[in-house]
């Protein structure tokens, strides 16, 4: 076959393929072939679809809610909700949603719009005591307002304090006003709401170094439980008691519930004794780590120091060098085995030394700061968390949130010339900021 006779040969067959798909569009436009329709539009209530969508609508509406005297009227097109319906490729879409709607509108739930005509109709919904009451029956649903006040009446029974309980009113706020109460809560979940309170009261209690899956246990009484709570948690801790926390971790090790053993870094010249080996800090060249399972079988021999010093972030107890000092990593708000160990240094040294603690100089640093002395009664003074430091290092300070605030009033009593700076010129230092500036100096003056 030459090249003219193929091309010819080409050119007819596209013309048979395009009077084919021709000749099928019009069979479709004609309903001359029969599309059966899914399974799942086959089975599907309309009348329950429509009732639930106009109740729904009900109950976001401001009337609803108490914040408008006229009830709203809502609607839905139903070719815009249901696309098949009026194709006249699908009579049998057409001819069900027909015959819900009519009946429908002969039990006086819902009124036609102007101008509706088969295949082409509004539904024009006008809430009524009647015939919402009558909705609520048929579709056997829990209005809105009942699920909210039993939700509320669960929440009012908890009695918490600190921020849990500033927590507590911010979320009755929300359920009474009808808001959103995602992130912290599944709403209107009973369930949930149980054992998040349960988790908030366990943390609250919990006064000892704890593993995540045996705080779940405890708590939960099923040791994966808790990971299923733990964003909500994490939420809550971040927006509620300190928004300086970065993630799920630290917002629990708050509380002395860790996923992973507890080590204590330590800076400094000392000799210590676990069981029968001996450690001469002195001979290492940086710093040296304790295991928490270490801290009961400890035995301090000596400290060559006139000060004792803890140091809230790491790079600071990195980079800080102070003479006669020795210096304990607290790794923001300590656990239990940071004061397990001062406590036994506190037991060896006694008053002979001094005690500092330098965090940051923010809410967070501060409640550290009264945290160390609570649970340890060691007399510390703050290093360098002062007025001074925040005039010195203004072009590095931020701006305080309303958090911020609120926790600083707590503690202003025993830190009123710092705390009084801070709200009025609205600002906080981070200490690595003063490390950075005293390191190129290699020096530090208390």
């Amino acid at each position: 076959m030459n090249v003219k006779s193929k091309r010819l040969l080409r050119y007819h067959l596209q013309e048979q393929v395009q009077l084919f798909l021709m000749l099928i569009q019009d069979c479709l436009l004609l309903n001359k072939i029969n599309i059966p329709l899914s399974k799942g539009l086959e089975m599907k209530n309309y009348r329950e679809d429509i009732l639930n969508n106009f109740i729904e609508r009900y109950e976001k509406s401001s009337y609803y809610k108490g914040k408008s005297l006229k009830p709203q009227k809502s609607s839905i097109v139903l070719h815009e909700r249901y696309p098949q319906y009026g194709q006249s490729r699908y009579p049998e879409v057409l001819e069900k949603i027909e015959d819900v709607v009519l009946q429908l509108e002969k039990e006086d739930l819902i009124q036609f719009a102007k101008g509706s005509i088969e295949g082409n109709r509004k539904l024009i919904f006008v809430p009524t005591e009647e015939r919402v009451s009558k909705i609520y029956q048929e579709l056997d649903r829990t209005p809105l307002k009942e699920k909210r006040n039993r939700y509320l009446n669960c929440l009012k029974m908890y009695e918490l304090d600190s921020f849990f309980k500033d927590f507590q009113i911010a979320m009755e706020e929300k359920v009474f006003n009808y808001e959103s109460v995602l992130p912290y809560l599944k709403v209107y979940d009973q369930e949930d709401l149980k054992n998040v309170m349960k988790i908030l009261q366990g943390m609250k209690n919990q006064e000892e170094e704890i593993s995540f899956r045996k705080f779940s246990e405890k708590v939960l009484g099923d040791t994966k439980k808790l990971e299923k709570y733990k964003n909500k948690i994490y939420h809550i801790i971040k927006d509620f008691y300190d928004d300086s926390i970065e993630n799920i971790d630290d917002a629990f090790e708050l509380f002395y519930i860790r996923k992973n053993p507890a080590y204590v870094y330590l800076k400094g010249s000392a000799i210590l004794q676990i069981n029968e080996q001996i450690i001469d800090l002195n001979e290492m060249n940086h710093y040296f780590v304790l295991p928490s399972s270490c801290i009961k079988d400890l035995k301090i021999k000596r400290i060559d120091a006139r000060q004792v010093m803890t140091v809230e972030n790491l790079t600071s107890f990195h980079d800080i060098s102070l003479k006669d000092t020795f210096f304990i990593f607290t790794n923001g708000f300590h656990n239990h085995v940071i004061e397990a160990f001062l406590k036994c240094l506190y037991d060896f040294l006694g008053e002979r030394v001094s005690y500092l603690h330098f965090g940051d100089i923010d809410a967070g640093g501060f409640h550290i700061y009264e945290s160390l002395i609570k649970k340890t009664q060691i007399p510390f003074q703050t290093y360098k968390m002062n007025v001074n430091m925040l005039k010195k290092y203004k072009a590095y300070t931020k701006p305080l949130t309303e958090n911020d605030r609120k926790r600083l009033l707590s503690v202003k009593d025993r830190h009123q010339e710092v705390i009084d700076y801070m709200l009025k010129y609205n600002v906080k230092l981070e200490q690595e900021i003063i490390g950075e500036e005293d390191e190129r100096k290699n020096t530090y003056t208390y």
